[in-house]
């Protein structure tokens, strides 16, 4: 075999392979966001099962928080992500384009590859932009957590979960 044919079956393996990662790798995200939505209404049951029991209700709460985490994360942060897989596949078959049109000779290729490169430049664009805004919503986005309400115990402030604690042992919480 040559070594341009080689050459050129290794990158069209390379296209394969990076359209099978970005596929799978917003399939993996679509899954996760199923998952938690499941989880969600999981939530929702064991609230209603766990009535006025104030112990089951703070397990359910803490359990709601870490879904809401994610939610938070899978809502705001991961359609960004997506994007920028998509566009940086986008670029990269767009630049496989422009490279195998590139040596050819004529009008039509020619077009064909000012075409291409300029696609594959838009791509790239998004590709980074998507991830910036990705980047700048990891940052600047809000998150939930239980060290705040720790934090209070700490600080003698008494939060539903020590007053439960309160409650059933009749001991103050936090030691």
């Amino acid at each position: 075999m040559c070594a341009v044919d080689y050459w050129g079956v290794m990158v069209g393996l390379g296209l394969l392979a990076s359209a099978f990662g970005a596929a799978a790798f917003v399939r993996y995200r679509e899954r996760e966001s199923t998952t938690l939505q499941r989880q969600t209404a999981l939530a929702r049951e064991l609230r209603e099962l766990a009535g006025d029991d104030e112990v089951r209700l703070a397990a359910v709460d803490e359990f709601s928080l870490t879904i809401y985490q994610r939610l938070f994360y899978a809502s705001v942060v991961a359609p960004w992500i997506r994007s920028a897989a998509w566009a940086l596949l986008g670029a990269v078959l767009a630049a496989a384009g422009a490279v195998a049109v590139g040596p050819l000779d004529g009008v039509y290729a020619t077009v064909v590859h000012i075409v291409t490169i300029a696609a594959s430049a838009i791509f790239i664009l998004a590709a980074l932009v998507f991830t910036g805004i990705a980047l700048y919503h990891s940052a600047s986005t809000p998150r939930v957590s239980f060290r705040d309400s720790y934090a209070d115990d700490d600080a003698g402030v008494s939060t539903p979960a020590a007053e439960v604690a309160d409650k059933k042992t009749g001991e103050p919480a936090g030691d």
